[in-house]
């Protein structure tokens, strides 16, 4: 740990109750790591990356310095953030997939007699991966002497999931006020696999609008954009031809508005802005394809590379289709 001394200090120059926050995080995360560590290692980032990007970019495109560097520093905070977030939601949604069935295991082991932590000791069985880790560790909290609600409640601040918080609140309050709390675990296992089954439901109604989407984004608008970049393209090379010959251009015809003139619009400035503007259609559209399927956009970095590079694909690919048609145009 004395190699991580540096980071320690440098973490503290934080306010408190930022580290807190933070180190929440990093727990729901799954991310074993101090808090004053992590903010130490983000702040040394924070600095050392632009810089680099400063120096680097200076040295080729000087007028562009500034904004590399500020645009790493957008870059490495979002990256950190969307990694944070994919780690927190992935294991809110391994623990939610088994919780119903450990319900309803605790539940048939307080039916047999069992006291409340120990029924959910026995039914943390190992088919449930990390949702029985974390039973284990709250069961050894109580045998070690910490309350057994205080312990429990401990457990819903290690994930982001309101179903885990409810049934926990459910779970004390039945305690305290001296309910059944077989019958209360029954009926919420029941009521979580109902649900289960609806968002499957909603998902599958929603499959429509996620091809629309992905048709829409990875194929028609990189199409579009390449068949607008080759009719730029073209009609530059026709309007370069026609000002040889006639300098002057055409007289005007009618009213102002009429006057054909050369495409206002350079080639390779359309060119630019088609890619960047297929890079970003895609990209923000798997983050809409990953809310509507599971309610996080977060979720969407998973697939993000793969619907860009398949949208980049597609346009080079029309375009070289497109510039085998327009060959006779001498373009």
């Amino acid at each position: 740990m004395a190699k991580y001394n540096q980071f320690v200090e440098l973490g503290r120059l934080a306010p408190r109750n930022t580290i807190l926050q933070i180190g929440h995080t990093l727990d729901m995360a799954g991310v074993d790591m101090r808090p004053e560590v992590f903010v130490g290692i983000m702040l040394l980032s924070g600095i050392m990356t632009p810089a680099a990007a400063f120096i680097i970019v200076n040295a080729f495109y000087p007028e562009f310095a500034l904004v590399a560097a500020v645009a790493s520093l957008v870059i490495l905070s979002g990256l950190v953030y969307g990694y944070l977030n994919l780690r927190t939601d992935e294991r809110k949604n391994k623990v939610e997939a088994v919780f119903p069935d450990f319900l309803h295991l605790a539940s048939s082991n307080v039916r047999a007699g069992m006291p409340i932590e120990q029924a959910l000791w026995f039914a943390a069985r190992p088919e449930f991966g990390l949702l029985s880790q974390e039973i284990e560790l709250l069961t050894r909290r109580t045998y070690s002497g910490e309350p057994f609600v205080q312990s429990i409640r401990q457990l819903s601040t290690r994930f982001k999931s309101s179903t885990l918080d409810r049934t926990i609140n459910l779970i004390v309050e039945g305690m305290s006020s001296g309910g059944e709390v077989a019958a209360l675990l029954e009926k919420t296992s029941e009521d979580l696999q109902n649900l289960q089954l609806l968002q499957k439901e909603i998902a599958g109604t929603m499959l429509m609008y996620v091809i629309f989407i992905v048709f829409a984004s990875c194929i028609g608008a990189p199409v579009l954009y390449a068949l607008s970049s080759q009719l730029i393209l073209v009609s530059s090379f026709i309007w370069d031809e026609i000002l040889k010959t006639n300098p002057k251009g055409f007289t005007q015809v009618g009213m102002m508005f009429l006057t054909p003139q050369k495409p206002g619009v350079e080639p390779n400035a359309f060119s630019t802005f088609a890619l960047a503007a297929t890079v970003l259609t895609t990209f923000m559209s798997s983050l809409i394809i990953s809310v509507i399927r599971s309610g996080n956009q977060w979720n969407g970095l998973k697939h993000a590379p793969f619907m860009v590079g398949g949208g980049l694909l597609v346009f080079f690919v029309a375009q070289a289709i497109l510039r085998v048609i327009f060959a006779s145009v001498g373009v």
